[in-house]
């Protein structure tokens, strides 16, 4: 689910301001982007460890951000005979290969980042308490978020749910005079061939008898009924769920195609035809819970 949190500490000792950005988007898979100085090497897999659980589908960007007591972000100073030395080999590279070098203002401040003096910014392992003390503050705020987003995601899945199941017992009300309506429509069809039969007769008996076996959803009625009981207990359990759902819907999916196919009646297609379309919203929002 879709989320933002941001934590920010003061670390007095370093003379820094630690910023922790958190954003989550939706997505089928886990994808964790870290954004954080260069010069803190392992940092990412601490990270990932304080990240560690809170996840389970989407992708997720976090930013580190460390402006020095004064403001100035990321404490860069800018080594002005390193970036001389780099424009001077880039120029002799670009001439070289035969291509126009002309850095334009945009192209200069990535550049004194990337070669800046990094002697001022503190190790982050000196900041190990304040920054796991705004990342522990912005997974709270995101968590927020999340959870209101969860709360109306819930009640619209149990509406939708419930919906379902209005069509699964609209089926099951058609299908119950289903052997009736095809012996009427049988021996109509045998009358109009002058083929007065008594519908007592066996060779009748038995040609309803195959059709009410193989057009018999019971089973797929009674699976379906699961299946909507199942996702509701999905929707109230505390761990992630979602790729259950994701399952249950492919489960919903196959016994509404069976019951369409195996069913002669106009009005069990139609609303099989119906209950599908209403079951695509839900595998649609069912991508956004974890």
């Amino acid at each position: 689910m879709t989320g933002f949190g941001r934590g920010c500490v003061q670390a007095d000792t370093a003379g820094v301001n630690i910023q922790v950005e958190i954003n989550s988007v939706n997505r089928k898979t886990l994808d964790t982007q870290i954004s954080a100085p260069r010069e803190w090497s392992g940092f990412e897999a601490t990270c990932n460890e304080w990240l560690k659980g809170a996840f389970q589908r989407g992708r997720v960007n976090i930013q580190i951000i460390i402006e020095s007591v004064d403001g100035s972000k990321n404490s860069l100073k800018f080594n002005n005979q390193a970036m001389q030395e780099s424009l001077e080999d880039l120029r002799s590279f670009a001439s070289n290969q035969g291509l126009e070098f002309n850095p334009d203002a945009s192209f200069l401040i990535d550049l004194a980042r990337s070669v800046k003096d990094s002697s001022e910014l503190p190790d982050w392992k000196e900041l190990i308490k304040p920054l796991k003390e705004a990342f522990v503050s912005a997974l709270s705020e995101i968590e927020v978020m999340r959870s209101k987003e969860g709360t109306a995601l819930a009640a619209d899945l149990r509406k939708r749910i419930n919906e379902l199941n209005g069509y699964r017992e609209e089926i099951s009300k058609y299908a119950l005079g289903s052997s009736e309506k095809y012996r009427d429509s049988l021996l109509e069809r045998l009358k109009q061939l002058n083929l007065d039969l008594d519908p007592s007769d066996e060779r009748v008996l038995k040609e309803i008898a195959l059709f009410v076996d193989r057009s018999d959803i019971s089973e797929e009625i009674t699976r379906l009924s699961s299946h909507f009981e199942q996702f509701l207990t999905f929707i109230k359990a505390e761990e992630a769920t979602g790729r259950k759902m994701d399952f249950l819907c492919q489960e919903i999916h196959r016994e509404l195609n069976t019951t369409g196919s195996k069913s002669n009646d106009i009005e069990i297609t139609r609303i099989v035809i119906e209950a599908k379309n209403a079951l695509e919203r839900i595998r649609e929002q069912v991508q956004n819970i974890e």
